[in-house]
C-alpha cells in the first residue's frame, strides 16, 4: 500500500511538471490560458451560483508518449500499470464570477457506480484545480457529486459519466 501511494504521488508530480511546462509555452488569451495545462480530457462543464466548474478525466493506465522522453515514459508506465487500485484521475477546475481560478478551498467527491458502490474522497489542490483518484474500472454510468467549500461559499454539483 505504501508503495502504491508513492507511485501515485510520483504520477501527480510528473503530471504537475508536464502541466507547468504547458503554461510556460506560447502567447494566448486569458480564456485560452484557463484550459492550458489541464490534466486529462474535458468530460463536463457547469455553472453553479456563477462559479464555472470544468471536469477533466484521465485513465492513468492509458498514458501515451506524446513527445515525452523515454526515461519519463518508462517511469510513467511503471507507475501506471493495470494493477493500480485507483487508476482514474478526476480533476475539477473552478473559476469564480470574475473568471479567476479558485486556488483555495476544500473539494470533496462522491462517485457512485451503477451497482450503487460509493467512493468518497477529498480532492487535493494541484495544477490550478482539485483532483482525486478513483476506481472506475467497471464499464457503466458513474454518478459524480462534487461539494466545494470556498471560504463561506458552498457549491454542489452532480453529473453522470459513462465508462465504455
Amino acid at each position: 500500500m505504501k508503495n502504491l501511494l508513492k507511485h501515485i504521488r510520483n504520477v501527480f508530480l510528473l503530471l504537475s511538471l508536464i502541466a507547468g511546462t504547458s503554461f510556460a509555452a506560447g502567447n494566448t488569451t486569458d480564456h485560452d490560458k484557463a484550459s492550458k495545462g489541464r490534466i486529462g480530457t474535458l468530460v463536463h462543464e457547469s455553472v453553479v451560483d456563477g462559479y464555472m466548474l470544468a471536469y477533466y478525466f484521465l485513465d492513468l493506465r492509458d498514458q501515451k508518449s506524446d513527445g515525452l522522453d523515454k526515461a519519463i515514459m518508462d517511469k510513467t508506465n511503471a507507475m501506471t500499470n493495470a494493477e493500480i487500485e485507483k487508476p482514474h484521475h478526476l480533476m475539477v477546475y473552478i473559476m469564480d464570477k470574475k473568471h479567476k481560478p479558485v486556488l483555495k478551498g476544500q473539494v470533496g467527491f462522491l462517485i457512485k457506480d451503477v451497482e450503487g458502490n460509493v467512493q468518497k474522497s477529498m480532492g487535493s489542490y494541484m495544477s490550478l484545480g482539485f483532483g482525486t483518484t478513483a476506481d472506475m474500472k467497471k464499464k457503466g454510468i458513474y454518478s459524480i457529486t462534487t461539494k466545494a467549500v470556498l471560504g463561506d461559499k458552498k457549491l454542489m454539483d452532480k453529473f453522470d459519466y459513462e465508462i465504455k
